[in-house]
């Protein structure tokens, strides 16, 4: 059997805005002059980063029904369970944006405590409770959506009609442009779903692409997908 990391769950991992702008490749986006949703992003530290340096960026994450103190302790518990199986599936990671687990521990920790801190102060301000794949947010609200470690990774429990809504529904409010990554499952593999959403006729509409980007931890996992809507 493949190794791979053992989640019981979707694990709520945080992310810093340093991380977001490597692996979706941001350099190339002028976000000052954008209206960007962070999808299912959990306790992430790019909704708080990106505000703090004059950025218009909005949370969405069935989470964010809870409060603080619930979401903090949540996290706490979920990257014990990741960082104590880590010492037996090192090989498969890429050990190069992190020096070892030590130092992944310590700016995990960092990005969700400046979540937790920035969700006490600005709450459904900028932190939306979405379950997705409904949404309320209205058409077009925003121009980009980023989508970390959320669609793909776990296909062995999010299914292919799961996927599909959820982009639809990206589709929907969403005007200029979807970014996914990774686009490999827990086993390091490129998910299958990505070919049967790439044919999949409901998408012809939009101009849908792979592209490698400068971020790469877990093994394999280096490249993006890209939904460019066309209206």
């Amino acid at each position: 059997m493949d190794k791979q990391l053992n989640l019981k769950n979707i694990a709520l991992i945080g992310r810093t805005f340093d991380e977001y702008y490597r692996m979706f490749d941001l350099g190339n986006v002028p976000l000052k002059n954008e209206t960007i949703l962070d999808v299912a992003s959990g306790v992430s530290s790019f909704c708080a980063e990106a505000n703090a340096k004059g950025y218009d960026v909005t949370a969405s994450d069935k989470i964010y029904k809870s409060g603080a103190s619930d979401i903090g302790q949540k996290c706490a518990r979920d990257l014990d369970t990741v960082i104590k199986q880590l010492p037996d599936i090192a090989d498969l990671y890429v050990w190069d944006y992190f020096k070892d687990i030590r130092s992944l521990k310590a700016q995990r920790e960092r990005a969700y405590k400046l979540f937790v801190q920035d969700f006490k102060k600005h709450g459904q301000e900028r932190y939306v409770p979405v379950e997705y794949p409904i949404t309320d947010f209205v058409d077009g609200q925003f121009t980009i959506s980023l989508v970390s470690h959320f669609l793909f990774l776990y296909e062995d429990r999010l299914d292919y009609d799961f996927h599909k809504r959820t982009i639809l529904e990206l589709l929907r409010i969403t005007s200029k442009e979807i970014r996914i990554f990774p686009i490999v499952n827990l086993k390091r593999q490129r998910s299958s779903l990505v070919e049967s959403l790439m044919n999949d006729e409901y998408f012809e509409v939009s101009s849908i692409s792979i592209k490698n980007v400068g971020y790469e931890f877990m093994k394999n996992g280096n490249e993006m997908l890209v939904i460019k809507i066309r209206r």
